[in-house]
């Protein structure tokens, strides 16, 4: 029996953290789709389904974060799918919090975040908390 490999979307424009996410992902057996700016992203999550899990940079070029998320969350076919934000600024955890909520993010973390935060966050938003202890 063939186990089928989850796909996850990342949008990040900082190619630092979005290729060390890729590897993190791709190391613990996902499939990973990348896009650098907003409308990248949107493109993506409609052209390239299934997906199964977006991972999202707030601040991004030519659509942001929050604008990404209440597009895909408006559209049918991209609606169910869980998105796990990330944000860099600190000093608003609450503010982000109460945005995400706003938006129908699942939920978010801030950056810089270790992978095995990453990690959690994924698996809790793909429902496989239980099956891993990594």
């Amino acid at each position: 029996m063939s186990v089928v490999r989850k796909r996850i979307l990342i949008g990040e424009d900082d190619q630092h953290i979005l290729k060390m996410t890729t590897l993190r992902l791709e190391h613990e057996g996902y499939d990973v789709i990348t896009a650098a700016d907003g409308e990248e992203v949107v493109r993506r999550a409609g052209a390239d389904l299934p997906i199964h899990l977006i991972l999202l940079d707030i601040k991004m070029p030519k659509l942001n974060g929050y604008d990404v998320c209440r597009t895909l969350k408006g559209r049918a076919a991209t609606a169910e799918i869980p998105i796990v934000v990330f944000s860099a600024s600190e000093n608003q955890l609450q503010h982000l919090a109460d945005r995400c909520v706003e938006v129908g993010a699942t939920g978010w973390l801030r950056k810089p975040f270790r992978t095995q935060e990453l990690m959690q966050k994924v698996r809790q938003a793909l429902g496989e908390e239980g099956e891993s202890d990594g």
